[in-house]
């Protein structure tokens, strides 16, 4: 039997070893179980129906003239803003969307493809708090984006860089999009998100990649995907459709999600849910192909319900885990990529309804065929905070599911057998040269020691220990490389603008 090694140092002595572990960045996520299925062929043909006929006889409203005149090219009905389409040329055009494409990150290595069964996991979205290292709830500045930038590039399990991590509320609000921008191409090489709240910044967001990539690059390929919200039930407005135009324009990828609140913004019914925002984000998506066939979109849902008691929004349900299992069966039945969100909590800290209302966004997303998953880490009260803490102990939840992910392992079964006949009758596998060589998975925060152990450690509460990891990371972050000439050419660009647009 080999010699079973003999551990120095205890807890302590391990937490530092994975602090100053070298970072993994995993590749796309691939699926290697069977993908959970909440209905069969006749539930979805019955969604179906319903959303075509929500589609012709009820309609989107769209406000805003110039999507009116695209819609003008087809045979949709136009009354005033409303349009109303036969399911027949929807599906026509709903079908020039490709199921997959490729998004290009300024590192090659961290290109990754979204759809026809790879999936990826991008970053918390939107919040103007956050909980920051010391417990406190205070809004966002530029330093906390720069901060869980760097936290989200060293994430195994994300291969997206931000947008809109946080919204830093100390930079003005019509300069705030280029710095969002800039901290995702300078505190990590992974691909980002573009902004959505005005067309210029739109636009300013493919100009910034265009000096990322060059113009030709930048206009024919997919180098960045955006965000774009209904308001539901069955309204797009001007805003979010002059962002959806320029992206589409500029070949970008756009995600069209409608802001479903089951029991307010939409139905009080998981079917009815779907049917609706199904409606709406297909009517955005059709449009987009008007203006630029094959121009890559997603279908999403950011689900939620929202508690009767009160009229608050709730994230993780049952009902919305149900909402995000058939919304994935639905963009299987289009062939379009299917965006879902992760780790977004109800809770204000991270308690364990943190943990609870987390693991109905996580679990949905990672056992159905969901290609792009907002939400990594972070999200506290409906996604108004992003807690430190929670974000490191989500990015651990993120790597657990990408091992279980992988399914049964049976390359080494001979191996194991012979392990086993070795060891045989009443022996024990901790010092086999199989164990210390397995990938068995340990989360590295979790207290696996002893009462006395926690005791003397400070008694700490998961949100603490994540706290704790996130300032080693943060330590140890190094910058991915960027070519000097290319970091001056953005802050140029963004001294520019910022002397042009006015506060």
């Amino acid at each position: 039997m080999a010699t079973r090694r003999r551990r120095q140092g205890g807890s302590a002595a391990r937490r530092a070893a994975v602090a100053n572990a070298a970072v993994v960045h995993h590749p796309e996520i691939r699926r290697g179980i069977p993908i959970i299925e909440v209905t069969n062929q006749e539930g979805v043909e019955l969604i179906h129906d319903f959303a075509m006929r929500v589609a012709e006889e009820i309609g989107c409203d769209f406000q805003d003239q110039e999507s009116l005149d695209y819609w003008r090219q087809t045979g949709a009905e136009i009354d005033g803003e409303r349009v109303r389409i036969g399911r027949e040329e929807l599906l026509e055009l709903i079908g020039k969307i490709p199921s997959s494409y490729l998004h290009h990150a300024r590192n090659p290595e961290r290109t990754v493809r979204i759809g026809d069964g790879h999936a990826v996991v991008s970053p918390s979205y939107g919040a103007p708090f956050v909980r920051d290292m010391e417990g406190v709830r205070r809004y966002a500045t530029l330093e906390d984006l720069n901060n869980l930038q760097k936290l989200n590039h060293m994430a195994s399990t994300v291969h997206i860089a931000g947008g809109t991590i946080v919204e830093p509320v100390d930079i003005p609000v019509p300069h705030r999009h280029m710095h969002m921008a800039y901290s995702g191409l300078k505190y990590s090489d992974k691909p980002i998100i573009g902004n959505v709240t005005a067309r210029e910044r739109a636009e300013d967001t493919v100009d910034m990649m265009k000096i990322v990539f060059g113009e030709e690059f930048a206009t024919n390929n997919t180098v960045t995907t955006s965000l774009i919200n209904a308001n539901s039930p069955l309204v797009w407005d001007e805003t979010m459709l002059d962002a959806l135009k320029v992206y589409a324009m500029n070949n970008q990828a756009v995600m069209c999600s409608p802001f479903s609140m089951a029991a307010a913004s939409t139905p009080a019914s998981n079917v009815g849910t779907v049917g609706v925002v199904l409606a709406e984000a297909l009517m955005a998506m059709a449009m987009t192909q008007i203006i630029r066939p094959g121009a890559p979109m997603l279908f999403g849902v950011p689900a939620m319900t929202v508690a009767l008691n009160s009229g608050a929004p709730v994230h993780g349900s049952p009902d919305s885990a149900m909402v995000q299992f058939l919304s994935s069966s639905m963009a299987r039945h289009y062939k379009l990529p299917h965006r879902s969100i992760l780790n977004v909590a109800t809770s204000k800290s991270g308690d364990m309804q943190a943990a609870y209302d987390s693991m109905w966004g996580l679990f949905p997303s990672m056992l159905s065929d969901a290609n792009w998953m907002t939400m990594a880490g972070g999200m506290l009260e409906g996604a108004l905070t992003v807690g430190y803490g929670k974000t490191m102990i989500d990015f651990e939840q993120l790597d657990a599911f990408y091992h279980f992910l992988q399914g049964p392992d049976f390359s080494d079964i001979e191996e194991v057998f012979d392990t086993a006949k070795r060891v045989g009758p009443g022996g024990h596998f901790l010092g086999e040269t199989h164990t210390l060589n397995s990938n068995l998975f340990i989360f590295d925060s979790q207290h696996n020691n002893s009462y006395e152990q926690w005791d003397v450690e400070g008694r700490l509460d998961s949100e603490a220990v994540g706290v704790r990891k996130a300032k080693q990371w943060l330590n140890k972050y190094e910058a991915p490389p960027i070519d000097e000439a290319l970091d001056e050419a953005l802050l140029d660009y963004i001294a520019r603008r910022t002397r042009e647009i006015p506060v």
